[in-house]
């Protein structure tokens, strides 16, 4: 007596269908540390705006109180 017949199938598609799920997790992986990197990166460039705000608002007080 052999192995049954559709054995091999049945692993040869339980190998497929686990390394399309690993690549998709890879795949899905680096998209999602991209994003994070963006929003640290825009979260960075807003305090970096609102200080340039600040200084100037401290500028143009500091120009009044000498004239």
């Amino acid at each position: 007596m052999g192995r049954p017949r559709g054995s091999g199938l049945t692993f040869a598609l339980v190998a497929i269908a686990l390394i399309l799920a690993i690549g998709f997790f890879y795949l899905t992986n680096d998209n999602r540390r991209d994003k994070r990197a963006d929003a640290v990166t825009n979260t960075a460039k807003s305090v970096d705006d609102a200080a340039r705000v600040i200084e100037k608002a401290a500028r143009n007080a500091a120009d009044g109180l000498r004239k």
